[in-house]
């Protein structure tokens, strides 16, 4: 039922340094820039590739519940926008498993809704059709041409949620949104188990992690503030230039090839970590594997 990760939304409080560091890092420049006087924000939108993005969110009042989540939280990863190409047969299954829905409504080019993080393992989560699917993505509002702006980013591929119980949850994802774990595996360095859920478009996906550890920093992350999003993962085309050019900046990394770890299992990876990016986790992955699109999602699901 969820057909495509569009776009994973950052809470920040400071938009126009956190736009610059996505800039200066990534190469990912503000398209569209919003002030809604509904939901009391301001906002930008940042392609990542093959129409995927980022959006950067601050409340422009210190009132209201956006503003005090981001008091308690501090700068963090808030929402996920997924596409899907049956709303209507969605809503209702969301409904009939009591899904709390905080809002949904139609738009000139959509239908949309709003799922509340107790539902769905800690993560806000926006489902959107659009009503002309052979159209631009309804979400990109560009003031300038997506297809212009050059991230160093390819796309973005999957966005990790931190969950207490990984059957529990794997479960409730399958039949709340009808998605599949095709891989599940354990990371001894990270001391996680995780499931990957390929979605619709068969290019995107959604993981789901638990810590095996007590003491590791996602264990510590999970007693903290709870189930939600953890990680968001980039593919990039070329790990080593990428790797240079932020050694160059201010921006605090760490490398596969530092650690020695993700490539046996297909791709280099660099992760940037959440104090030098308003609080998003990030990880940076090119793909080794010159036959599997995705190795993480196991060797049979494409």
């Amino acid at each position: 039922m969820l057909h495509k990760l569009r776009q994973i939304s950052m809470l920040v409080s400071n938009l126009p340094e956190t736009a610059r560091v996505y800039k200066q890092a990534l190469g990912m420049e503000s398209t569209f820039e919003d002030k809604s006087s509904v939901y009391h924000l301001k906002s930008q939108t940042l392609p990542a590739g093959n129409g995927t993005f980022v959006g950067l969110i601050q409340p422009n009042t210190d009132t209201g519940a956006i503003s005090q989540y981001l008091i308690k939280r501090g700068p963090c990863p808030y929402l996920i926008t997924f596409e899907t190409r049956c709303f209507d047969d969605l809503l209702y299954n969301l409904k009939a498993l009591n899904v709390v829905i905080t809002e949904e409504g139609r738009t000139d080019a959509s239908k949309y809704a709003f799922l509340h993080p107790k539902s769905t393992n800690g993560a806000f989560i926006k489902v959107v059709e659009a009503l002309d699917p052979t159209a631009e993505w309804v979400e990109d509002r560009s003031d300038v041409n997506a297809n212009t702006v050059s991230p160093r980013t390819l796309q973005l591929r999957q966005v990790a949620v931190l969950v207490k119980d990984l059957d529990k949850a794997t479960k409730h994802w399958q039949d709340t949104f009808g998605v599949v774990p095709t891989r599940r595996f354990q990371i001894s360095f990270t001391d996680l188990e995780i499931a990957v859920l390929p979605l619709g478009d068969k290019n995107t996906f959604i993981e789901l992690a638990q810590p095996t550890s007590g003491d590791s920093p996602s264990a510590r992350f999970l007693n903290k503030y709870g189930e939600g999003i953890y990680l968001t993962i980039f593919e990039i085309q070329n790990s080593l230039e990428l790797d240079l050019h932020l050694s160059g900046q201010n921006i605090r990394y760490t490398t596969s090839r530092q650690t020695d770890n993700y490539v046996n299992l297909g791709f280099n990876s660099i992760w940037i970590h959440p104090s030098a990016i308003s609080g998003a986790f990030i990880q940076l992955s090119e793909v080794l594997d010159p036959v599997n699109p995705w190795p993480p999602a196991g060797d049979a699901w494409y």
